[in-house]
């Protein structure tokens, strides 16, 4: 019985790391970084664009 007890305890330890880590705030918005994401994009569509 201690055993199961163990595992089930286990499991929502689990479960619980697993839902925190999937749901931790999110760090503010950069937009520097965001505008050399946009940049890097463009410049990747441009140059794929003229191999189609």
């Amino acid at each position: 019985m201690k055993t199961i007890i163990e595992i089930i305890a286990l499991c929502g330890v689990f479960v619980g790391g697993m839902g925190w880590l999937m749901n931790r705030p999110t760090r503010p918005k950069d937009p520097e970084e965001d505008r050399e994401q946009m940049e890097y994009l463009s410049e990747w569509r441009r140059k794929h664009e003229k191999r189609d």
